[in-house]
C-alpha cells in the first residue's frame, strides 16, 4: 500500500498506518494508507485527537488536522477521519481544502 500524501518522501516503503476518512454527512468512510512519519510532518502539532465524548459531534473546540485553524461553522463541513486502529478512535478534523491539498488523488 502506498502512502496517500502528495509530499511522501518514503514512496519505497509500505505504508502501515490507517486512515478512515468518512466524508460529511455521514458518508462511507474512504480507507487510507499513510506513514507514520507523513501524518506527523503534514498535521499540525498543536492539534490533538478529539476527546471520545466528543465523537457524534463536531467539538466547539475541534481546529483542523492540517492547518490548525478554526473550523467553519457556515459553509463546507469539514471531514472527519480516524487514524490508526485504535480503540476509541484516535479521531481528527480537516477543512476539505486542507485535506484536498495534502492528499493524492487515488
Amino acid at each position: 500500500m502506498s502512502c496517500c500524501f502528495r509530499d511522501c518522501g518514503k514512496a519505497d516503503e509500505a505504508a502501515s498506518l490507517r486512515l478512515s476518512i468518512t466524508p460529511p454527512p455521514d458518508g462511507k468512510p474512504v480507507i487510507s494508507w499513510a506513514h507514520e512519519e507523513c501524518f506527523s510532518a503534514a498535521r499540525a502539532s498543536s492539534v490533538e485527537p478529539d476527546d471520545p465524548r466528543d465523537h457524534g459531534r463536531v467539538p466547539a473546540k475541534a481546529r483542523c488536522a492540517f492547518c490548525g485553524e478554526k473550523l467553519p461553522v457556515i459553509g463546507r463541513h469539514p471531514l472527519t477521519f480516524d487514524v490508526g486502529e485504535y480503540s476509541p478512535p484516535h479521531r481528527f478534523w480537516a477543512h476539505v481544502q486542507c485535506m484536498e491539498e495534502r492528499l493524492a488523488p487515488s
